[in-house]
């Protein structure tokens, strides 16, 4: 299986059409579509997508919603993941670090977690949540527990801010319930964030296939947001799985 994919939230700009045409140029298989632009809730769009999709060869691994625990309406999220198809749907882990919640704030989200969790069983879907900043998953110990309090998958990604052995730490901690890494490399600048070449990470990137068992590996936040950036990424990322 072709584990390389891509986000499609990293090209807002562009229209899911062409990001298909775009994958297929730079031999990804694989796509999260994100629900703030390309597959809104109530926008009527997810049948078509999940058509293109899958008549360009491609498969939707997951659909990116911006879902987040404390809210109530989580059906329409779920209507367009089993539109498009989408074995996972992804959510936020409320809108805070898990530090700054309480014993009484941190229940009711897991409560609403494990509410979401039956509710896309129901439907055959799985419910992830994003590895996040300023969410429950913003901690290795904060993670841990939301493993034994729920039966929640988790979408993982890098914390750059983080030293490589705490990042590949967190990784291998949720691995038995991985359905996705969302791979990009940055450095942190202050405040600020710059976007690097895949490849600057290459000493962290090059263990991590063997970590994450067979989840796909989706490309996201591409330097410049750029068409050759991808294409540039996206050969490294499949030379660097085909090892």
């Amino acid at each position: 299986m072709n584990r390389a994919g891509l986000v499609s939230i990293t090209f807002r700009n562009k229209t899911p059409r062409e990001i298909v045409a775009l994958m297929k140029r730079a031999g990804l298989s694989q796509v999260e579509w994100g629900g703030d632009v390309h597959v809104k809730p109530g926008a009527e769009s997810a049948a078509e997508v999940r058509r293109m999709t899958e008549g360009e060869g491609l498969r939707t691994s997951a659909y990116g919603s911006y879902y987040r625990l404390e809210e109530n309406a989580f059906g329409p999220w779920l209507d367009e993941a089993e539109a498009l198809g989408a074995p996972v749907i992804r959510v936020w882990a409320g809108r805070k670090g898990s530090a700054e919640v309480d014993e009484w704030e941190r229940e009711t989200l897991v409560h609403t977690l494990n509410d979401c969790v039956r509710q896309a069983a129901e439907r055959n879907i799985v419910v992830s949540l994003e590895y996040h900043p300023n969410t429950l998953t913003d901690s290795r110990d904060s993670v841990r527990r939301l493993m034994r309090e729920s039966e929640t998958s988790f979408h993982w990604q890098p914390r750059w801010d983080w030293p490589e052995e705490e990042r590949l730490a967190a990784l291998k901690e949720v691995v038995p319930r991985l359905t996705c890494v969302h791979t990009f490399t940055w450095r942190h600048e202050g405040k600020g964030i710059v976007r690097l070449p895949l490849s600057d990470g290459a000493e962290m990137w090059n263990q991590v296939p063997a970590s994450a068992a067979n989840a796909p590996m989706l490309l996201e936040f591409v330097e410049n947001d750029s068409d050759e950036a991808l294409l540039r990424d996206a050969a490294w990322l499949r030379a660097m799985l085909e090892k």
